[in-house]
């Protein structure tokens, strides 16, 4: 691998565990307090195969919500081949910033835009 490729995807778990994981863990305990059930999983880089989408490194929280079939996901990827950071959620748009914009408080806009119906209802 590289040194930028090493280097970002480094920088990439750094936000990763210094800002979007917390949100998240608040997030899960929410959805488990209301009723669903939420996980947390990662994805490790793999350089091998670089240009595929699932090599990306990754963190992606995954809600099943009680009483239905609806599954809902919000998925942290770190772009290595443009060095952007990639937000998909379920429903909505997927959007791409460079690491550094990543913040506590888009974290925590992009969880209510996800799962934010979810959270008011039981």
């Amino acid at each position: 691998m590289d040194t930028d490729t090493d280097l970002f995807v480094q920088a990439f778990w750094v936000k990763c565990r210094d800002i979007i994981r917390p949100e998240l863990d608040v997030a899960v305990d929410a959805l488990r307090h209301a009723g669903h059930e939420a996980n947390i999983s990662t994805l490790e880089f793999s350089p091998d195969e670089k240009t595929a989408p699932e090599s990306a490194p990754t963190l992606t929280l995954t809600i099943h919500t009680s009483g239905a079939a609806d599954t809902r996901m919000l998925r942290y990827r770190g772009d290595v081949a443009t060095r952007e950071i990639e937000v998909m959620a379920s429903g909505c748009k997927t959007s791409r910033y460079d690491l550094s914009a990543v913040t506590q408080a888009g974290v925590k806009h992009d969880i209510a835009l996800c799962f934010g119906s979810v959270l008011k209802t039981k």
